[in-house]
């Protein structure tokens, strides 16, 4: 017993002689001006971006896609690509609510006008002068200025895509399969 007891504390002082032997000792101060670390700082620090300009395959899918007139016809649920990495096409989800009872529809990657801009809403129309509006406003409703936009990093995906098709036409076209599935 008295032997486990030795060896043990024999092993135990082993192990931290070790551990305090790799510990560093503080280095001297070095007489070198510091002028070489104010120039480090100043230096940007290197990043890992994907690029400016690039898209995210995964971000592209619920991107809302729009018809001819302006109007939505669907999202994106899926991106096609070959086996090289390009991508050919990609699933508009069309129809049914929220998601059940929609199909998919492939549309050809090239055939998308994809826009990093929003779609303007409609203006409002002109309030008539004949028509009766709250007390005081002679008929019209005040308007707000617009808020002003706040710069915002590049996204790495566009706001929507456009295609020439419409929702009917849409509706029409087979639904996509997927082999394997």
């Amino acid at each position: 017993m008295i032997k486990h007891v030795v060896f043990a504390s024999v092993a135990a002082s082993l192990l931290a002689a070790t551990a305090l032997a790799q510990t560093n000792a503080p280095s001297p101060p070095s007489s070198a001006p510091k002028a070489s670390t104010s120039a480090e700082s100043s230096m940007p620090a290197p990043t890992n971006l994907a690029g400016h300009g690039k898209w995210r395959a995964t971000k592209l899918i619920g991107v809302d896609i729009y018809g001819p007139d302006d109007k939505k016809v669907g999202d994106v649920t899926e991106v096609i690509m070959d086996k090289t990495g390009k991508v050919e096409m990609v699933t508009i989800g069309v129809g049914g609510f929220l998601g059940i009872g929609s199909k998919d529809v492939a549309i050809p990657f090239e055939q998308v006008s994809w826009s990093d801009q929003p779609i303007a809403p409609p203006a409002p129309a002109p309030a008539s002068s004949g028509s009766s509006g709250a007390a005081g406003t002679g008929g019209a409703m005040p308007s707000t200025p617009p808020a002003a936009a706040a710069p915002k990093a590049p996204a790495m995906y566009p706001d929507h895509g456009k295609i020439t098709m419409t929702k009917d036409q849409l509706h029409a076209a087979p639904a996509v399969t997927y082999s394997g599935s």
